[in-house]
């Protein structure tokens, strides 16, 4: 009796703790600035392991933390909720970009000005994701602030909270920096520029002779040229704002100007004309540089600058594109900083041992080798660009396999023009190839093999943050079976169920690998009935990276798919679709009293309510009366999701037979 006593006691704790515990918990504070504005304060304290993103929109990226003030009198909103501490940048897999994160800590704000002296009420909807890598939860969260006619500033508020990931996002500048530092020394085996390292280390030593003297030349030259590359990335970071992060890495006009970039940087290494700044300006550097001396060094280095120019110009614009991307305003700088100082350091060491001169490769015909390699890369990249601006209007020109196709055709022709095969007219003849260009040549052509999967479906991870996602382009073959073609089935059953037209089916909420799929429940069951299959309650979200990484992964298995396609009928639920809901359709929370007006929330409601989980993936099994047929899973391994699958189907055939 004691020990049923105890288990109840322990459910009902375990229960209660279980609605109670969320993975964020929130303060909210006031500041007023003293010139009319007030800064709305919101601070979260996330849980180990969790992590939330942050107030940047990514087009087709995950849920932003936002705050949406109701209309009221006594204050005007100004600008969005933005972020208060500095966040973590984050690659995702799931939905291949770069994402911004809050790990233990986030903080934002809201600012309002105030337009007139008395006391008001602000009520607003803050709206936020947290995941843990297994699986996102989204909420929602009712808040009020009392703004009074004289609101006194806290001083616990003058302080901006401590920065929720203090030297997070060093893993990623590191790396970024590590690419940064390649592409500077990449610039120097250029056409344009290693030709130019003799003539240059010649000036260093020149004039007094004194080895003493040819070394500081050598360095103010270094400095120089990482000075001037450092200018051009505070530019960049002078015009950079948090606003402008997500446009320049997903908005189609930066995408589309480093699309044309790379296309005709990708023509002229091919040979067809030659990429010049105005000589007037190279010439006023030369003549600079021709009085000597050591400020003549710095002349020097702004001529070699401008000269390179039509041969770093792709690496230049390279590492700016990756920059701006990243959320963090000193990357520019601190890229450019890098490339100049690999670029330039070289130059240096040839300054400090001349000697090494004599062991430095001629220049010739492996030059252009090497612009045409380049060629071939950058018009790959501009491949990508175009891509991004195809997503952003939703064109679905550039396809996976059409990409996929193009970088294939690209990769093999590489590998012919390493191994003589095809050559351009500025080459010269090949007599042999020797073992480098065997090498790369065999590296490109394994390249074209390795994307020729992804043709016929397969995921390509490794390459998941350059190619387009899975659209229904492909040739998937399962079990010797074609299950879409280049017509793309996923296009074709985007607005149906397995027994009609879905409703509220959309674009962004179709069911993945061209699966017909119901958006709410009452017409799963109802179909279910009409087919005698079971109901298979898949709650996600189009911003759950947990709920796409177990799609591509688990649910892209042959056997997996025959028994969604073939044996249950799908419901994907949206707990983040914002669609407005008919008074008839609206239903009244049972939790929080609530009335839930669109059909995410409504989804929400019926999860937290039914089935005490919040979170997504989460996927159930019902027979045509609702009741759960075997218990639920989340995200799990491809073994356990096909042992819930025939589980499921084992009793929902008993449950039938009765």
């Amino acid at each position: 009796m004691m020990r049923k006593f105890l288990f109840i006691i322990i459910s009902v704790f375990s229960l209660s703790f279980a609605f109670a515990q969320t993975p964020a918990n929130w303060r909210f504070e006031q500041k007023d600035n003293g010139d009319g504005t007030i800064d709305l304060i919101f601070k979260a304290e996330i849980e180990q392991g969790w992590y939330m993103y942050n107030t940047d929109f990514f087009e087709n990226g995950p849920l932003p933390t936002t705050f949406e003030p109701n209309s009221a009198s006594g204050f005007e909103a100004v600008g969005k909720l933005k972020d208060l501490a500095t966040a973590k940048s984050k690659y995702d897999k799931a939905f291949k970009m770069d994402v911004l994160i809050f790990e233990q800590t986030g903080s934002f704000v809201q600012t309002i000005k105030r337009v007139s002296g008395d006391n008001f009420k602000i009520d607003g909807l803050l709206t936020y994701q947290v995941c843990n890598g297994k699986e996102c939860i989204m909420e929602e969260l009712d808040v009020t602030f009392t703004i009074s006619a004289t609101t006194e500033t806290n001083p616990a508020d003058d302080k901006k909270p401590e920065e929720s990931a203090e030297g997070s996002a060093t893993d990623g500048l590191f790396v970024f920096l590590l690419i940064a530092f390649a592409a500077g020394l990449g610039g120097v085996v250029t056409p344009c520029v290693f030709p130019m390292i003799p003539m240059t280390v010649s000036f260093f030593i020149s004039g007094s002779g004194k080895r003493r003297e040819g070394i500081i030349k050598g360095l103010i030259f270094g400095l120089s040229v990482t000075l001037i590359y450092t200018l051009i990335g505070v530019l960049v970071a002078v015009f950079q704002s948090t606003d402008a992060t997500d446009v320049m890495g997903s908005h189609w006009i930066p995408n589309l100007i480093f699309a044309a970039l790379f296309a005709v940087f990708a023509i002229s290494f091919f040979g067809a004309f030659e990429i010049t700044l105005p000589g007037a300006l190279a010439n006023k550097a030369d003549a600079k540089a021709d009085k000597g001396g050591y400020v003549a060094s710095f002349f020097v280095a702004l001529a070699m600058v401008i000269v390179s120019f039509s041969c770093t110009g792709p690496f230049v614009g390279s590492i700016l594109a990756a920059s701006v991307t990243g959320g963090l305003a000193l990357k520019p700088i601190l890229g450019m900083m890098a490339f100049g100082l690999a670029f330039s350091l070289p130059f240096v060491l040839f300054s400090l041992f001349p000697s090494l001169m004599k062991k430095m490769p001629k220049s010739g015909g492996w030059l252009n080798v090497v612009k045409v390699v380049f060629a071939f890369i950058l018009l790959a990249f501009s491949l990508k660009f175009l891509a991004s601006v195809d997503a952003y209007f939703g064109w679905g020109i550039i396809t996976r396999a059409l990409f996929i196709s193009v970088w294939i055709v690209i990769a093999i022709l590489l590998g012919m023009y390493l191994l003589g095969i095809i050559r351009t007219s500025h080459d010269s003849d090949v007599k042999h190839v020797g073992p480098g260009r065997i090498i790369f040549a065999i590296a490109s052509l394994s390249f074209a093999v390795y994307l020729i999967p992804g043709l016929f479906g397969a995921q390509l991870a490794s390459l998941s943050g350059l190619i387009p996602p899975s659209d229904g382009s492909t040739l998937v073959i399962n079990s010797g079976i074609a299950s879409s073609s280049l017509g793309g089935d996923e296009t074709t059953t985007a607005s149906l169920g397995l027994c009609g037209e879905a409703k509220y089916a959309t674009s962004k909420n179709r069911a993945p690998h061209g699966l017909f799929s119901y958006y709410e429940v009452e017409e799963a069951i109802a179909c279910a009935k009409e087919q005698n299959k079971p109901v298979l309650l898949s709650f996600k979200a189009v911003t759950c990276s947990a709920c796409k990484v177990m799609e591509a992964t688990v649910w892209s298995d042959a056997a997996v798919l025959d028994i969604i396609r073939n044996k249950v009928v799908l419901a994907s639920l949206y707990v983040d679709d914002r669609t407005e809901l008919p008074l008839s359709e609206q239903v009244t929370s049972t939790i929080d009293g609530k009335v839930k007006n669109t059909l995410g929330r409504k989804l929400r409601d019926y999860q937290l309510s039914r089935f005490d989980v919040a979170s997504q993936p989460y996927y159930v099994l019902i027979d045509h009366n609702g009741e759960i047929l075997v218990k639920p899973v989340g995200e799990c391994s491809l073994e356990e999701f096909l042992n819930f699958l025939n589980s499921g189907l084992e009793a929902f055939e008993k449950t039938s037979a009765k």
